[in-house]
């Protein structure tokens, strides 16, 4: 655009209804609602399903021009977010009426022309954690132009738009995530800001992009949009909470919403005006933006004397007041003219519609291609750790498998193990690639992001993260596979060589173009690993080694057709057996009796051996065993590099058209059991009823109403003895610093103040000054640094019990989402209540949620953002769980307003000047609060930005007090317009005044302060607080020295019982955890049905058992993140408020998996032992119920085994993913010693203490004792040996002297020519021989209960090592 007016319309929109459509029987889904679902989706095929259309925008009309800011005002659940959305096309959930009326540009609103030409920006702040900030906006700016000297005008545009929004000193910083340590909250939020600024498209929505920014920061970033705007045409729409006036005087025109209806569209000027003629009177120092928000708001909202029965107090009957009203005409017939001149103008000057999808991009698909793989170039550099760590962990695990297998002989003694090791090494590296499912995952949001914005399209992402992780994958491969090769010495040739490593990276390639079209084919991460799990599992059962293609059941034999890894695997064993001889290492029969006889009359001990053979045909053997052929090797990696290419076309079309699953908007989820029905809620929509003003009062508080600033609010009353005999809880000299590299940092330096019973201090200052961490302080909350100075409570210093006698509301609002609001407070009600008698139960809870005006949601399900409470009600919640504890000392509150509009920032500053009246001593810290807000509190602490008091002391009526400090003080005057907060932040922080300036010096409010006369009596006051004695009067109602309120029963009762609930209500995870157990065991057992009795059958069992242990790889990925999740919550609120302690928290949690893992335990038994044909396996000496109970045993303990080793792995470690790794590495180590890839007596002497304390061995020996003791063998026609005996002399005479030695049987001793000899006729000799002894049966039963009990112990001695004794050292 070249900057000059347009004369295009912009925006024009009339009759605008929006509905939002949800199910008429939404409620939270619990384990049992999920079965009743089955027979319900049955139903539905029959009936038509209801569904209900909430109306959440009603009739809107107006027009934004090229070049003009439109304000979009309302409170929280009016409907700015979901206007937002629907002007931009970002629509999920939504529907917007057929008779809407939208043109942009004059042409009609569609989501595919809006592509490339509209953009919205939320609240979320998602970017690739390994770039950095520099390299993110370069990126954008790259996407943006097809210029030459594209890079380096996207560098420089990136820098200036870095410095624009005040990031140059953070450029370089990376902008990480949980594990990379990056940029801070503000920087991520301005960096998605500057992301979207970048783009300059033609119609941009911004939905609150200033919450989290200060005032300086929002007002400089409004300014430049405005100056943008201008020079590009753009027509800009943004929704702001808690606007200035300075901010208020950058848009053109405001548009305020309330509860979905349109009330007032027009110039800025003018609104305050519309509103006084209506009747509505603009308080004092009120700012334009909350006195029109106000007006929306009943308990607010202030009517000039006259007009109390004229003016509108429903939202219907604001809008039908604005339709009627001479500005909506003469908007109406605005936009009217402009449809007509856009589409006139179309006509005239032959103007095309907006770029449609195909040219929606500014760049090619080749340029989207190279940048991406540039990016991805630069991920890979930044963040070089996690890729090469894979490649040493696999080369590793070669070097270890290596070394078992090392120096395989070349004759047939080798042969077993060279089949066993191709199979082994295969599927290490095809399921290598698995873990490329959870990096799809965790860049999804972002692709997704980006292609909205019209940076690229998905799948040329997708080519370029294909293209960025070959060179990790090659390498993996080579590492992983070289070592490997040489040290197990496999076929010693170039062309053999290098066929192994095409096939290898082939089948690597492949099986991660899979993985990965199970991930885009996929809306949810969940909906990803129940198939990638059973895949994983048919995959491994059917490559070939472990069922031959010959014993394969019938109904599943074709799975082996759809398997790359079973291609693969028979051309690997192809390229290794044949054309090649085998010396035979073992011929029968021999000794005393046959050492004069020739070899004709003799055979070699291996399948496919002929009589008299002394070598060994690799080609017979494979095709004799597994049905291999060798023109085969070069078809298979035909079949291979097909299915590769299939599946990469796949993954490419699903990454462009299968996006995520969205959220659906604000949706309040209820118990069934509940009798409010669901509400469908959007933009936050709905929190309680408007009005709603009946507070029930506390018991024994009485009530009163108190006018502040004109408003009446319903206060509570001070009981006269509360402030009597109640101590102040006061600091001096408070230092708090933290240790960064060599360096020690100072945060607080000598800090004073109290908190007096019965009134509302606020804590206040810029941004980094130090206020969060002189709360974590006072709270004894700091995890890390070092605390000095003197904390008291009268003039005692607080003992053990003094965290959970104070409250503490955090930013973040933290809550178990499967829980009920009342079930919230119930828990923090009964666990931290005090234990003096008082009413603490249902009754108290009642009371509380009256008191915040919750009632309306008090059933409602906490759920996730998006499906649960909003913003708003989760703040209530996260004061409501303090409350409802009855904190005896204080209630510190950290930026409880942060986010939040001037409305609901009043309602919770007036709720805790409630407290405050009722005896509570409050500290708060509030950033830059309106005048109104700032009237409520009683006392102020002010830091400066080194963290040094500028300030503490009363602020007194209309903020006189504080006012004429910093007055006498040189700074300039305060006049009535100003808000005393702001202007006192001002001059706190400007580096000189007007005054100060003359005299050439810099005012430093922290050194006048310290010379005060008030810093003296702030002294003289803390020194008469220490001689006041005095406890509040439930002090003495426990022992002093009680860390908890409750007894340790107690809390692991109602601790045990909300772990139980949470499971019940968390379905996708209980589901997923019992199907993935049932599917995969039940697969298992059908692949193996009815098991024969030969020695490839009972190879099977072992083999089948073998691929049983695979349930580690599912149950762990789902209880170590459950085990951290969950410990996340308790660290960060439960634990620091002393609800009750780590021991029960580890020990519920323990428990309850333990229990759903018995009730997997029972159906993975049954889905198992009965398809293999195990239980018909008995005899006398071991009966049927034995064998049968012994399997259970020792599969539930295997179970159990599992679930407690992942908890004991995950209680210390910070990170899920690392966890995750960490413990498939032990299970990797224990499944190759386990004794079923080699048996012990194979094994290296230096290995066999690993196979001694693998967990899987005992689990192996005693489920295989249990189905194969004691049972005879019956060899298959191809298992059968052939020998041909001396002429005249029948097989059972020839070889009766053998047999009585070297044991086996003979299938027909009779017979005088082509003896069939079978090895083995019992199972115990071959169990021998993997060193499994049938009498020490339930030996192995007890070995996996000391496992058990063992990680149970480790978990708590893990946790208590490295997260307890850490914190405990901090405090």
């Amino acid at each position: 655009m070249d900057g000059k007016p347009s004369a295009k319309p912009g925006v024009t929109f009339r009759d605008l209804n929006v509905f939002g459509l949800s199910s008429a029987d939404e409620y939270q889904h619990t384990a049992a609602s999920y079965l009743l679902a089955i027979p319900k989706s049955i139903a539905c095929l029959f009936r038509r399903q209801t569904t209900t259309a909430a109306h959440l925008l009603h009739d809107f009309f107006g027009i934004v021009q090229h070049g003009e800011l439109l304000l979009v005002l309302g409170r929280p659940g009016s409907g700015c977010s979901t206007f937002l959305k629907v002007i931009t096309g970002d629509m999920p959930g939504l529907k917007v009426a057929a008779s809407s009326r939208v043109l942009c540009d004059g042409f009609p609103h569609t989501q595919r022309g809006l592509e490339g030409n509209a953009i919205y920006l939320s609240e979320l702040d998602v970017h690739f954690p390994e770039l950095t900030l520099g390299q993110t906006l370069t990126f954008a700016a790259a996407t943006q132009g097809t210029r030459s000297n594209l890079s380096s005008n996207a560098r420089e545009v990136g820098r200036d738009i870095a410095a624009k929004f005040k990031l140059s000193a953070a450029y370089n910083s990376p902008v990480g995530n949980a594990m990379i340590r990056g940029l801070s909250g503000g920087e991520k939020r301005r960096t998605s800001i500057a992301e979207v600024f970048i783009s300059e498209r033609r119609l941009q929505c911004w939905d609150n992009s200033t919450r989290g920014l200060d005032s300086s920061t929002a007002l400089a970033f409004v300014q430049l949009l405005r100056s943008s705007t201008i020079n590009t045409q753009a027509t800009v729409m943004m929704s702001i909470y808690q606007a200035s006036d300075a901010i208020y005087q950058n848009f053109d025109k405001v548009m305020l919403l309330y509860e979905g209806h349109q009330i007032y569209f027009g110039p800025t000027e003018l609104a305050v005006g519309y509103f006084f003629e209506l009747g509505f009177d603009k308080p004092a120092r009120a700012t334009t933006a909350d006195f029109l928000t106000s007006v929306t708001y009943p308990a607010e909202r202030r009517i000039r004397q006259g007009y109390e029965d004229r003016v509108p107090r429903s939202a219907k009957e604001f809008a039908d007041v604005w339709t009627r009203s001479d500005m909506a005409k003469a908007l109406t017939q605005q936009i009217i003219g402009a449809e007509d001149t856009g589409q006139h103008g179309h006509r005239r000057h032959n103007i095309t519609k907006p770029r449609s999808q195909n040219n929606a991009y500014n760049i090619s698909i080749r340029s989207q291609v190279g940048l991406c793989i540039q990016r991805g170039r630069q991920r890979l550099r930044n963040h070089f750790v996690p890729p090469l760590a894979g490649v040493i962990g696999n080369t590793i695990i070669a070097i270890v498998v290596g070394s078992v297998y090392y120096d395989l002989p070349e004759d047939t003694n080798g042969m077993d193990k060279r089949a066993v090791l191709i199979f082994f090494s295969l599927i290490i590296n095809a399921y290598a690639p698995a873990f490329d499912v959870l990096t799809m995952w965790a860049q999804r949001p972002i692709v997704e992001k980006h292609h909205r914005y019209a940076f690229y399209r998905p799948f040329t992402e997708t080519i370029a993260s294909i293209i960025c992780d070959l060179p990790t994958k090659l390498a993996t491969t080579i590492m992983f596979n070289v070592p490997l090769y040489f040290m197990t010495n496999l076929r010693r040739s170039a062309s053999a060589f290098f066929t192994y490593i095409a096939f290898l990276i082939a089948t690597t390639l492949t099986m991660s173009m899979f993985f990965r079209t199970v991930g885009s084919l996929s809306k949810t991460p969940e909906q990803s690993m129940v198939p990638s799990s059973m895949i994983i599992f048919i995959f491994s059962a059917y490559t070939g080694y472990i069922i031959p293609a010959k014993d394969m059941v019938s109904w599943l034999a074709w799975l082996r057709r759809l398997n790359p890894i079973a291609f693969a695997y028979e051309s690997l064993m192809i390229n290794e057996f044949a054309d090649r001889a085998f010396p035979c290492a073992r011929i029968i029969p021999f000794g005393i009796g046959y050492s004069g006889d020739d070899m004709s009359r003799k055979t070699c001990a291996v399948i496919g051996a002929a009589p008299g053979q002394i070598d060994i045909d690799g080609s017979a053997y494979i095709a004799t065993k597994y049905s291999y052929h060798a023109n085969h090797l070069w078809r298979n990696l035909g079949i291979i590099l097909a299915m590769l290419v299939i599946f990469c076309g796949i993954h490419l079309v699903a990454t462009e058209y299968i996006p995520a699953q969205r959220s659906r908007g604000e949706v309040l989820l209820y118990q069934r059991r509940s009798k409010t029905h669901t509400k469908l809620e959007n933009d936050e929509e709905g929190g309680y009823p408007v009005g709603t003003v009946g507070i029930a009062p506390l018991q024994d508080i009485a009530t009163e109403m108190v006018v502040v600033d004109g408003k009446e609010v319903d206060y509570v009353a001070t009981p006269p003895q509360l402030k009597e005999d109640a101590a102040v809880f006061h600091w001096s000299s408070l230092d708090y610093s933290i240790q960064i590299k060599k360096n020690t940092r100072q945060i607080l330096p000598n800090v004073e103040g109290w908190v007096r019973p019965g009134s509302l201090t606020a804590l206040m200052g810029v941004t980094g000054a130090g206020k969060t961490s002189l709360l974590n302080c006072l709270a004894h909350r700091t995890m890390v640094g070092e605390v000095k100075g003197d904390i008291y409570l009268g003039s005692e210093v607080p003992d053990a019990d003094f965290q959970r006698k104070v409250g503490y509301v955090q930013q973040e609002d933290i809550h178990l989402p499967t829980t009920t609001v009342r079930e919230a407070l119930e828990f923090s009600a009964r666990l931290r209540g005090p234990g003096d008698g008082s009413p603490n139960g249902p009754d108290h809870v009642q009371d509380i949620l009256q008191l915040l005006e919750m009632t309306s949601y008090a059933d409602a399900v906490v759920g996730v953002p998006g499906e649960g409470l909003n913003v708003e009600q989760r703040k209530r919640l996260s004061i409501a769980v303090e409350m409802v504890a009855k904190p005896e000392l204080l209630l510190f509150l950290d930026e409880p307003t942060s986010g939040l509009d001037s409305q609901t920032a009043w309602s919770i500053c007036t709720l805790l000047r409630k407290l405050a009246i009722s005896g509570q001593a409050i500290l708060i810290t509030i950033h830059q609060p309106s005048s109104q807000l700032f009237e409520l509190f009683d006392r102020l602490l002010l830091l400066d930005h080194s963290g040094r008091v500028a300030y503490f002391g009363d602020i007194g009526k209309d903020s006189s007090t504080v006012i004429e400090y910093f007055e006498r003080g040189g700074s300039l005057k305060c006049d009535g317009s100003k808000n005393p907060a702001e202007w006192i932040l001002n001059v706190t922080n400007s580096s000189e005044d007007i005054e100060s300036a003359s005299q050439n010096r810099i005012t430093a409010w922290h050194e006048k302060w310290a010379q005060s006369a008030e810093r003296q009596e702030v002294l003289r006051q803390i020194a008469a607080f220490k001689k006041h004695s005095a406890r509040s009067k439930n002090a003495s109602a426990l022992p002093h020295e009680r860390q908890y309120a409750a007894s340790f029963t107690t809390q692991f009762r109602l601790v045990t019982q909300r772990a139980f609930q949470e499971y019940w209500r968390d379905p996708v995870y209980l589901y997923c955890k019992i199907a993935l157990c049932v599917v995969t065991t039940l697969l298992n057992g059908i692949s193996f049905f009815n098991a024969k009795l030969d020695i490839q059958g009972i190879t099977n069992i072992f083999f089948s058992v073998f691929l049983f242990t695979q349930l580690f790889s599912t149950i762990d990925q789902q209880v170590i993140p459950r085990l951290i999740d969950g410990r996340s919550l308790f660290e960060a609120r439960e634990r620091r408020s002393r609800s009750y302690s780590w021991t029960v928290f580890l020990a519920a949690n323990v428990l309850v998996e333990l229990f759903w893992q018995s009730i997997a335990s029972i159906l993975v038994f049954v889905t198992w032992y009965y398809p293999t044909g195990l239980w018909r396996n008995h005899d006398p000496t071991f009966a049927a119920t034995e064998r049968g109970g012994l399997t259970f045993c020792a599969i539930w303990f295997f179970c159990l085994w599992i679930s407690t080793f992942s908890q004991a792995v995950g209680a210390g470690i910070q990170h899920a993913e690392t966890a995750v790794q960490i413990a498939t590495l032990f299970f990797w180590l224990s499944l190759v010693f386990c004794g079923v890839l080699v048996t012990p007596g194979d094994l290296p002497r230096f290995w066999h203490f690993v196979y001694r304390a693998s967990p899987l061995t005992y689990f192996i020996d005693g489920t295989v004792v249990a189905g194969l003791a004691n049972t005879a063998i019956k060899c298959s026609d191809v298992e059968m040996l052939r020998i041909s005996p001396p002429a005249g002399r029948m097989c059972g005479d020839y070889l009766s002297h053998w047999i009585d030695a070297a044991g086996g049987y003979l299938k027909d001793p009779a017979a005088t020519r082509d003896c069939e000899y079978c090895q083995i006729s019992d199972t115990n000799i071959l169990l021998s021989a993997f060193g499994i002894r049938v009498g020490d049966r339930w030996h192995n039963v007890g070995y996996l209960t000391v496992y058990v009990c063992f990680n149970i112990l480790a978990t708590f001695a893990i946790y208590w090592v490295a997260r307890e004794r850490r914190s405990r050292s901090s405090l």
